[in-house]
Parts: C-alpha cells; sequence; structure tokens
C-alpha cells in the first residue's frame, strides 16, 4: 500500500484529474475550489457538474467525467463524500483506475471514514489532497489571515493584526470576510486606526474585550461589556468561549520561562499572545485561576443547554473571574 499523501496547503490546490479538498474548514474548502474552479475556466467550453455522494444515482459521475464531443474540457465537483453511498464509492473506485485526462474532479472529504477506500485509492495513484482542516487555534487563524494580507502585497500592522483579531479572530468566516473588505476598501499599510474604523465598535462588545475587563477584576467594565455584546444579540456561547480561551492561555503559560517567540513555537500560540497571557496572570494565582477554569467549564455546559439560563450562567461566569482576579 502506497503511503498517505501529503496534505497540500488549500492556496496552493490546482486542477487534476482527481483533486480531494479534505477537512471541514468551510473558508478554506471554497477558497480551495475557487481556485481550482478559476483555473479551469480557462479553457474553453468548460462543462460543469455538480454531484452530491449522499444522494447519488449509479453511472452519474462516470456519465459527468467521460470524454465529449462538445466539451474540451470538464469540471465534476463532487460534495459529501464523507457521507458516500456504495453506489458512488463502486464508481469512483471504477474512475480512479481510469481517469479522464480532459476533466477535473474535484472531490469534497470532510472527514471519518467513510470513503477511506477510496482515499486510499487516490493516494495510491499519486493524485493531490488539499488541506482544509478545521483551523482550531487562534494562532493559525492570525497566520491565514496574515496570508492573506501579504498575497494581496499588502502591510499590516502589528497593532491592526491584534485589533482585528481581537475583533473578528474567533470566527474564521467573519475573519476572512473582514480581511476581505479591508483589502479591497483601503490603500497603504492597514494600521491599528483603519482597522478600528471598521471594526471598533465591534471590538468594544466581542467576549474578548468582556474576558479582557474580567481577568483583570474590573468588574463593572466587564458587566457593562456583556451586557450591551448581548443586547446587540451576541449569543452567549462564544462569550462563554472567549472567556475560558483566555483563561487556558493563561494556564499554558504559567510558570514557564523563556522568551515569548520561544513559547510561542512550544505551545503554538503568537508571541504577543504569549506576552498578554502573562500580562494577565500578574494580578492571579494558581488556586484562583483553577476556580475560575472550573466555573468556566460549568458555565459552558449550561450556556450549552444542561443550563435553564444561559445569560444568568455567563454572568455569574464574569462575576466569578472578576472576583477571582483580585484573590492574591
Amino acid at each position: 500500500m502506497a503511503p498517505k499523501q501529503k496534505l497540500i496547503p488549500w492556496n496552493r490546490a490546482k486542477p487534476a484529474p482527481v483533486v480531494v479538498i479534505s477537512g471541514g474548514e468551510a473558508v478554506l474548502i471554497r477558497k480551495a475550489q475557487d481556485k481550482i474552479v478559476t483555473a479551469c475556466r480557462k479553457h474553453k467550453d468548460l462543462e460543469t457538474t455538480r454531484l452530491d455522494a449522499a444522494h447519488y444515482e449509479a453511472g452519474d459521475l462516470l456519465l459527468a467525467a467521460a470524454p465529449s464531443l462538445f466539451a474540451t474540457r470538464k469540471l465534476v465537483i463532487v460534495e459529501a463524500v464523507a457521507q458516500c453511498s456504495d453506489d458512488f464509492l463502486k464508481d469512483a473506485l471504477r474512475y480512479v483506475e481510469e481517469v479522464n485526462e480532459d476533466a477535473v474532479v474535484v472531490l469534497r472529504h470532510s472527514g471519518g471514514n467513510r470513503g477511506s477506500k477510496l482515499l486510499t485509492a487516490i493516494d495510491k495513484a499519486g493524485y493531490p489532497r488539499i488541506d482544509a482542516q478545521v483551523l482550531k487555534s487562534e494562532g493559525d487563524r492570525q497566520a491565514f489571515a496574515a496570508a492573506e494580507f501579504k498575497a494581496a502585497g499588502r502591510t499590516v500592522e502589528r497593532a491592526a493584526m491584534t485589533a482585528l483579531m481581537n475583533a473578528l479572530g474567533a470566527d474564521l468566516s467573519e475573519l476572512s470576510a473582514g480581511v476581505e473588505q479591508l483589502i479591497q476598501d483601503t490603500s497603504g499599510t492597514i494600521t491599528a486606526d483603519i482597522v478600528d474604523r471598521y471594526y471598533g465598535g465591534r471590538v468594544e462588545a466581542t467576549g474578548f474585550k468582556v474576558a479582557d475587563a474580567a481577568v483583570a477584576g474590573r468588574t463593572s467594565e466587564a458587566l457593562s461589556l456583556l451586557r450591551h455584546a448581548l443586547a446587540t444579540g451576541t449569543d452567549p456561547v462564544p462569550l462563554v468561549a472567549a472567556i475560558a480561551l483566555k483563561l487556558r492561555s493563561m494556564a499554558r503559560v504559567q510558570g514557564l520561562g523563556g522568551s515569548s517567540g520561544q513559547l510561542a513555537g512550544e505551545l503554538k500560540m503568537a508571541p504577543w499572545q504569549v506576552d498578554r497571557a502573562r500580562r494577565d496572570l500578574r494580578s492571579w494565582n494558581d488556586v484562583a485561576l483553577g476556580r475560575a477554569m472550573l466555573e468556566a467549564a460549568r458555565a459552558d455546559e449550561a450556556v450549552k443547554g444542561a443550563g435553564r439560563d444561559p445569560v444568568y450562567a455567563v454572568e455569574r461566569l464574569v462575576t466569578t473571574v472578576c472576583a477571582q482576579a483580585r484573590v492574591h
């Protein structure tokens, strides 16, 4: 059996007789697919077909990708390969053995074991797999934003990147849209003032600002920001997640020596995140941090359905964190 193919970064996606977009990050899936589609559209008379592997009728793939007298190029996009039917799996395995070199078949596989036999066959044949795995860490999302700015030839001040991440960094789709807007609507170096002009109100009302005030022990400010965020439609779930993320970052750097750059690599955090976590820890001790993290875990369960009042749960979390920040 051939070794598993190394995943190719989404921004290097290009046409091939068979291409797998592997992962569940919607933004990266869209961007990788767009690059392939754009490249295919350079050919005249492109014929595009979309198939759903979960609701597939036998023969559809072989028909869609077959050589044609009327089209010099065929593009077939197949969704839900991770939930594919037996008929699709049978036809896809057959197709991989004898592809149409004038066709591009894009298979979107979100993960899991279903379709693994097909992926193994694709790896063995040497066709590419594109990396569209979910970006779970804030550091990965920041790297994504930085790469997007770089690709557009734009320079971003460190403070501007920090402000952008505070405003939109919790959700890749929102971050991607924000980056695109800044690239399209502004010129020159992107400064913190520019980010504030576009997203300043968002920054002030996000869970990250609530979390900042809470871990600093600023109870009145934290509760005011929390109530404003709730009043403007922010769900309790991301608010709790933002506070929990900050507490986890503090716990990760607690007691560690070395430079922020060195720790950033070891902990998979951005250097500025290490610096910020260290500053936050100045008004905390081990016991207080442990209590706050336990309360964050309880609040997370409550806002995700285990509690009757999600708003009360997040308010209690903020109050608890503020109180623990003042424990010495």
